[in-house]
C-alpha cells in the first residue's frame, strides 16, 4: 500500500502531457520517464494530465490487490503503473475520458 502510496503522490508533484511515452517497468524508470512526459507539459495540460494519470492508476488498482494488502501479502501486489506503460500523455488522458465514459454508462 504505501509503493501505491507514493506512486499516486509522485504522480501529483510530477504532472504533465507530451510525446514522451511512460515506462512503467519499474518505478525508477516510471519516475524517470514521468518527469520526461510532465516537462514538456503548459500548466493547462499538467492540470488536466494529473487527474488523468490519477484516474486511470486509480483503476488499475484491483479488488484482489486491496485484498492482497489487508493481509499483508504485497509480493503479488501488481503495480498500478502497469495500466499506463508505453502510453503518451494525450493517451493517458484519452484512457481517462474512456473511464468517465463507461462509469456514466454504468
Amino acid at each position: 500500500m504505501k509503493k501505491i502510496m507514493a506512486g499516486l503522490l509522485l504522480a501529483f508533484c510530477l504532472v504533465g502531457c507530451s510525446d514522451p511515452r511512460l515506462d512503467a517497468s519499474n518505478e525508477q524508470a516510471f519516475e524517470a520517464s514521468l518527469e520526461k512526459v510532465v516537462a514538456e507539459l503548459d500548466e493547462n495540460q499538467r492540470r488536466v494530465f494529473t487527474e488523468a494519470l490519477m484516474m486511470v492508476m486509480l483503476a488499475g488498482i484491483t479488488q484482489d490487490d486491496l485484498a492482497a494488502v489487508e493481509r499483508g501479502d504485497t509480493s503479488e501486489l501488481a503495480s498500478p503503473f502497469r495500466t499506463l506503460d508505453g502510453l503518451t500523455a494525450d493517451e493517458v488522458v484519452a484512457r481517462a475520458e474512456q473511464l468517465r465514459a463507461s462509469r456514466k454508462a454504468e
